[in-house]
Parts: C-alpha cells; structure tokens; sequence
C-alpha cells in the first residue's frame, strides 16, 4: 500500500507534501513535488480577515514572476483603511528559473490606492500582462473608486492599470477620449502591457498607445497567451479575434462567449457554449472543429462550466466546473461529490481532467474551487476556496496547487 501523504501547518494553510518516488521514476517524482499552498497572506503570515478572490498569475513561461489578486481582508498591508475590496500583487520569492519549482510568495502590494490615502470605492477583476517573450510590467483592474485619478467624475465602474508596484496609476477606459458614460465590465492586458482592452457600454474597445479605437460589440475581453497580441472577446454570433488587439475581427467560435486564446504554434481558442442542458467549456483549432473540455469519455458535465484558461500552446485549458461526472484522475476515475464549484485542468494531450481544487490528490476540497487561472505551462495553478483549507465554509482565499517542475 502506498504510503499517506504528510500534512503540516504554513502560514495558516496546509502544505501538503505527497509521499516520495523513485527518483528513476521522473512522473513519479514530479507527483511527489506536488503540494498547495496559501498565497492570499496576512502581514504576519496568517489567514487574512477578510475574503481574497480572482487571482490571476503573469504567464511569463516557468518564471511566473507575479500574482493579482483581490481581497477585502485589510490586514495583507499596513494602513489598508478604506474597508473596501482592493487589488493586490504579489510577485514570487527567492531565487527561481524557467525550470517551474516550488513558488513562494513574497512581499504583498497594494495597487488601487486613493490620491493621497485610501480609495474611496470598491475595486477587484484584475488582469496581469507577462507573456512567452517579456516579464510582467502591470496590472489592470475595474473599480467604483473616484479618488484613484484625478478628474473622476463620471460616477461609473472604471478601468484602470498601473506598475505592479502601484506606481503610474491611471485610468484607461475612455472611449472617444472621454468618460464613460455606462460602467466598465470587464478588462484585459495584453502580453506585453502595449495595449489594454475594456467593455463598457455593449462595446469592446483597445487602448493601443495614445489610441482607443472600438473592436466592435462584445463583451469578455481577453489577449492571448503566447507571443503576440491578438484579442479575443463574445459578440453578437460567438467568439471574435482582432489580430494584434485593433485589427477587424472575424468570428472564429460560432456560438460560443467568455473566451482565451493561444496563439503559438496551434491557435486555439477555449470559450463557453451552452451543450447537453448546461454551460460547457469548448475549445478548438482555428479553422478546425469543437471538442468539450468538460467531458468525461465523449459524456458532457452534468453541471455548468464556466471560465477557461488557456496556456502551452492549447494543450492545457483550465477551468471551473459544477459537474460532478468529471474525471477527478488519470486514470479518468469520477469522484467529485462535494456539491460545489472546483477548479478543474484539461490536458489535451491524454484528453482528461484532473480536479485541481485539492490538498489531497484526486480529492476535491469540502468547500470546493473557485475562479482558476493557470500558469502557461500549468506548474502553477491558482483558485480561491474556503479558509482555513479543507473548511466547508468560510472566508475565501487564494490558494496555490503546484503541479511540479518541467
């Protein structure tokens, strides 16, 4: 019988370490490195007071180099008085290569600050450039602050982007280099933080340099993950991609919302589509036809799936999912009887799920998994879910499932 998993206390988590493998064995001793960990930390290390939700992390390869986040706990740094929910960064420790080793995190920062103290509004949906070819520089966010910048007085949900110190903050959602008059829904960076694309107001628009030019109607902005810095965003018939975030879209996924793209070497797109009485995540090739990613032996989810993630050229899809018939293993066994949401990871390559929201390989958390996001090459594995880990209930946090080297 193999040996039990060890479990110790970090940081008011649980680092759950798997039992040792062979080391001639190199999946086995990947296996063996895998553990979660809590990334959303008090200033002391502890379980913060207050919800943290949506972390996104940088897809700058294997380094993944930071972490967006949005919390309402005021004890992640000093001086956090404002008592209402802020974005926060965290960029990753120690020494570290492109080769996907454990991820620690380091000093929090806090991005959506007032001119000259708290902000005065709510703000949270942040999004993290970082791409194949350059380090993460920003991060944007939505927010129903008015004292982030000066000259807010439209009263409506914004966007905004900023350093990932904080620094340079300002706001990008001003179509016709205006306010706006409707609320911001949704925003997205691209790689490279050379262009910033937002909705508001039915439409999609992209901030490129001085220009903010509109797509056209949509809504769920997204760049790609790859290498350049084409857009893709739900219209009026399904999925539509802009080369380059400006150029003329084209619909690419009849019928489908909600989508990320990637762009090196096989171009495929993920997105929400409604099959078999639920929302299920879809992915394909340009050009080529739809797969479900929320399938179990050709058997659509049970349950609504929602959110994909997209990285190593199309291979790996991540995602939030209700079914409770999805393979929870490799050996493609079903065992997710939580009753909640979990954070799932398609690998397109043995064509399968793996439950992601665990401590304990194979075995969904009792409070379940929320809000994935996934580094390119799926070392790192994001989602918020009840803390202190294995609760059914309480205040989420941020939690990290790391899936080994490569």
């Amino acid at each position: 019988m193999a040996p039990r998993p060890r479990i110790r206390a970090l940081a008011g988590a649980f680092l759950v370490l798997a039992a040792a493998a062979p080391a001639a064995h190199a999946e086995s001793a990947r296996e063996s490195a895998q553990n979660t960990i809590l990334i959303s930390r008090a200033d002391d290390g502890s379980v913060p007071n207050g919800a943290s939700t949506n972390a996104v992390i940088s897809n700058d390869r294997r380094w993944a180099r930071a972490i967006a986040f949005q919390s309402e706990a005021s004890n992640l740094v000093a001086g956090d008085t404002d008592g209402v929910s802020d974005v926060f960064v965290v960029r990753r420790d120690g020494v570290f290569g492109n080769d996907g080793t454990q991820w620690f995190p380091g000093r929090t920062v806090l991005v959506s600050h007032g001119r000259g103290g708290p902000a005065n509004g709510p703000s949270w949906a942040p999004a993290l450039d970082g791409s194949f070819r350059a380090r993460p520089k920003c991060v944007a966010f939505l927010s129903a602050a008015s004292n982030l910048v000066a000259g807010d007085t439209n009263g409506k949900v914004d966007a905004f982007v900023a350093k990932l110190d904080g620094r340079g903050l300002r706001r990008v959602s001003l179509p016709g280099r205006r306010q706006s008059g409707f609320d911001t829904t949704a925003v997205a960076v691209s790689g490279n933080c050379s262009r910033i694309a937002f909705a508001t107001g039915g439409s999609v628009y992209v901030k490129a340099g001085r220009r903010i030019k509109r797509v056209g109607v949509g809504a769920d902005p997204a760049f790609s993950t790859g290498q350049r810095q084409d857009l893709v965003y739900g219209g009026p018939r399904g999925v539509y991609l802009a080369k380059n975030g400006t150029g003329r879209p084209r619909l690419v996924a009849p019928g489908g919302g909600n989508p990320a793209y990637n762009d090196i070497k096989r171009h495929v797109v993920a997105y929400e589509k409604s099959a078999g009485g639920h929302t299920q995540v879809y992915y394909r090739d340009l050009g080529h036809g739809e797969h479900p990613a929320s399938a179990l032996g050709g058997q659509l989810g049970d349950g609504n799936s929602r959110n994909p993630v997209i990285g190593n050229s199309g291979y790996y899809i991540a995602f939030e999912s209700d079914a409770d018939n999805l393979g929870v293993n490799a050996l493609r066994r079903p065992g997710d009887e939580n009753q909640r949401p979990d954070a799932y990871l398609y690998t397109d390559v043995r064509n399968l799920t793996l439950v992601q929201s665990v401590f304990e390989k194979a075995v969904p958390l009792p409070g379940g998994g929320f809000n994935p996001s996934m580094s390119f090459y799926a070392n790192y594995i994001l989602f918020d879910s009840p803390a202190p880990m294995g609760s059914p209930v309480g205040t989420h946090q941020v939690f990290m499932r790391y899936l080994g080297p490569l």
